[in-house]
């Protein structure tokens, strides 16, 4: 299947599930505490991402633009921080609701390998959970470096290739005999070794990937879901530990990549 046809059955996909998305983010911000955050994987990953990406921000220039901005969820928190965002994004649905809650933002309709912003027009990018539907990803990670003045700074999510989830072998045997439960849908995996060397090679520096959950917790989803929330409070010390281990990223469920744009 060629490239062009994969990236417009993802975006396909997202606009059918535009309203969903932006209802998972809304009850991700009404889980004001932690045993709430822990009974929707969903709520618990974005809890998890949250807690280093915002952070890293705030070290950060006030003009941020966000990759694949979808309903635009980050796009609002950013602006309440304070920031200048723009967002682009490939579904038409996802943008609808993307302005309908962020008025005057700059949100334009793009594909992510095609960003429509001059040469070092950004203090920081941010890329959340776009590059595993993307199959010339790399490109992507190029036109953020384009974009990015001089140290700025590149926040991405990648999904591994050996999560313990086992996504990636699910994906490929979905891609070969039909999964009744999955989403049909070829994604991209990778690892930390090659994601060194695509940053490396756009022009970023020191990269510092972290994997932010692990474990199968996507099965207990499936499996046991009312075992969820024990599960995932029992995992969450665990996952704050394992956060600064670079070598045990591979193995992650999600992983957050930050690196500056070489001066």
């Amino acid at each position: 299947m060629d490239a062009h046809k994969i990236e417009r059955q993802a975006i396909a996909l997202h606009s059918r599930l535009a309203e969903s998305f932006y209802s998972g983010y809304e009850w991700s911000e009404s889980s004001t505490t932690r045993p709430l955050s822990w009974r929707q994987l969903f709520a618990y990953g974005r809890k998890r991402l949250d807690t280093y990406l915002f952070p890293a921000l705030d070290n950060a220039g006030r003009q941020v633009l966000d990759v694949g901005c979808g309903t635009g969820h980050y796009i609002s928190e950013l602006r309440a921080r304070g920031f200048q965002v723009c967002g682009v994004d490939g579904s038409r649905d996802m943008l609808n609701v993307a302005r309908r809650n962020n008025s005057g933002a700059n949100i334009l309709e793009a594909r992510v390998q095609q960003l429509p912003f001059p040469d070092e027009s950004f203090d920081a990018a941010i890329c959340i959970e776009v590059l595993r539907y993307v199959p010339d990803w790399t490109s992507c990670i190029g036109e953020i470096a384009r974009v990015l003045r001089p140290g700025g700074l590149c926040l991405i999510t990648v999904s591994p290739r050996l999560s313990l989830n086992g996504y990636w072998l699910l994906n490929w045997i979905d891609s070969i005999v039909s999964i009744p439960t999955l989403q049909h849908l070829k994604q991209f995996f990778t690892s930390s070794r090659q994601l060194r060397r695509v940053i490396s090679a756009a022009g970023f520096e020191r990269p510092i990937i972290r994997g932010l959950y692990f474990g199968p917790s996507s099965w207990v989803a499936r499996i046991a879901p009312n075992f969820l929330p024990r599960y995932l409070r029992f995992c969450e010390p665990m996952d704050t530990r394992l956060v600064s281990k670079a070598w045990l990223s591979d193995f992650s469920n999600m992983c957050l990549v930050s690196a500056r744009k070489q001066q």
